[in-house]
Order: C-alpha cells, then sequence, then structure tokens
C-alpha cells in the first residue's frame, strides 16, 4: 500500500487523509489481545509507561481491567513484536515514506485508550508542541482499533490549520496534557472523522485536534506510532524525557535525533 496521488495532494492541503483497511482483521485482533493483556494486568508493562484516567479511582471501574489512559513509549515497538509489527507494518511505512522519504526514525508509540463511560477528552493540541524537533513535519498514523465514532471519542481535526504553525500551548493537570492556549477555531471548525477498525490517520504533526470523551458503553481503543526523518535533529539542549527514536527505514545519521 502507499499512498494515491490524491491521498497525497489531500495530506499536503489539509494536513490529514484517511486510509480505510490498513491493518487486516487478524492484525487489529493481535493488537487488541495484546492491549487487553496489559490492561488486565496479564503482562507487564517493560519499556514504556501506564497512564490511569486521572479523575477515576480503580476501585470505582466497572469495566475490564484498569481505566487506562494509554500507554507510552517507544519501547512498546522495541519490547514488544506485536507493536513492532505494527510499526513496521509495510503499509503504513510505504504510506509514510511517500510524504517523508526512505529515511525513517520512529518517533512515537501509544495505545490511546478510552475506557467506557470513564474515557475523558483529549483538548485541542498539535503533536508538535511535544516534540522540539525540526523539522516540524513528522507524521503521526492514529490507527483505530474499534469502532470510533462522535459518541465514543473519534478523532476530530481543524482541516488545513497545519499551515498556521506551531501555537502556542499552557499546561493542565500535568505535564504531558497541554492545550493550544489560543486560537481563532473551536469545535464548531473541525471535522469529526469517524473510522472502522483497521483504518489508518496520517496527520502532520502540526495540525490541531482533540477527541471527547467516551460517554459509551464500551473501549474506543487505538494505536498511535508517529515518524520523523533520520536527518531530524533538536531544536533544544532540553531533551524531553519521553522522546525516544527507533531506526524504521533507510539510513541512519551522526549527530541526528
Amino acid at each position: 500500500m502507499s499512498l494515491t496521488d490524491e491521498q497525497f495532494e489531500q495530506y499536503q492541503r489539509d494536513g490529514y487523509v484517511v486510509v480505510e483497511d490498513v491493518l487486516s482483521e487478524d492484525e487489529v485482533a493481535a493488537i487488541r489481545t495484546r492491549l487487553r493483556e496489559y490492561v488486565r494486568g496479564d503482562r507487564e508493562a517493560s519499556g514504556f509507561e501506564r497512564m490511569l484516567e486521572p479523575s477515576v479511582d480503580p476501585a470505582d471501574f466497572e469495566g475490564e481491567g484498569q481505566p487506562v489512559r494509554k500507554f507510552e513509549g517507544v519501547g512498546m515497538a522495541r519490547e514488544d513484536d506485536v507493536f513492532g509489527d505494527l510499526a513496521t507494518h509495510e503499509g503504513i511505512v510505504d504510506a509514510v515514506s511517500r510524504l517523508q522519504g526512505p529515511n525513517l526514525k520512529l518517533l512515537r508509540c501509544a495505545g490511546m485508550l478510552k475506557p467506557p463511560g470513564v474515557g475523558s477528552a483529549k483538548k485541542f493540541h498539535q503533536d508538535a508542541a511535544y516534540y522540539p524537533i525540526h523539522p516540524m513535519d513528522h507524521v503521526t498514523v492514529w490507527v483505530a482499533l474499534d469502532e470510533a465514532t462522535a459518541g465514543n471519542g473519534c478523532m476530530q481535526v481543524v482541516p488545513g490549520a497545519h499551515t498556521d504553525g506551531l501555537l502556542e500551548h499552557e499546561a493542565l493537570e500535568y505535564d504531558t496534557d497541554i492545550t493550544v492556549a489560543e486560537r481563532d477555531y473551536d469545535e464548531s471548525d473541525t471535522v469529526a472523522l469517524p473510522m472502522e477498525p483497521g483504518d489508518a490517520l496520517f496527520q502532520h504533526c502540526l495540525l490541531p485536534h482533540y477527541t471527547a470523551p467516551n460517554g459509551s458503553d464500551r473501549w474506543r481503543r487505538a494505536m498511535i506510532v508517529a515518524y520523523m526523518r533520520s536527518r531530524s535533529r533538536f531544536s533544544t539542549d532540553d531533551r524531553p524525557a519521553w522522546v525516544d527514536s527507533l531506526s524504521i527505514a533507510g539510513e541512519a545519521f551522526p549527530g541526528c535525533v
């Protein structure tokens, strides 16, 4: 799989494109099973972090396992073969190579989970705000593992707003929860992107986006694999603790991230 000319043009114009059926049913099932094992505590997270929903007492959670908000860390792909297979998935890597060229590193791997009934919103933000890296054009790939709808917190984006550059962000309850401080748009300017399991959203790191709470009675699970050019460099001497990388395709270059 690679992006068609029309999909490539949409990405450049709007800052995103959704591609259907990137993962097979078996591939989706394997990732869901692995995430479920971590949520239940059947597997111990190694090389990555787990975050629970901050406003929920795990003892009061009536769903399966723990009310996990996300698993985060490139170590997911480095230490677990199921997530590693996703990060090196031929269809995903081919599509990203069309956007970024042949030399790629994995910048982020994360399981983004909205537990039923308690999954919280993720406010407006740009992925680039977390990573002081240039060029500021890395690609976030958001892969749906469940049906994602407006009712359970599907992705919502502001088409074309990636051309506004990096916006000012402010911290919320914790360091890795930030939101755009000021903007000239609101939720009415967004487009909701409902997706089926196995569909993938390719998104520019400067595209503002958010997800609503999950008010439904079922999980809304997704995986993120984000890629940068292997020649990318830090734009600050203060490397955030959560920034890591893993070579995926092509060459690596000395002095780069």
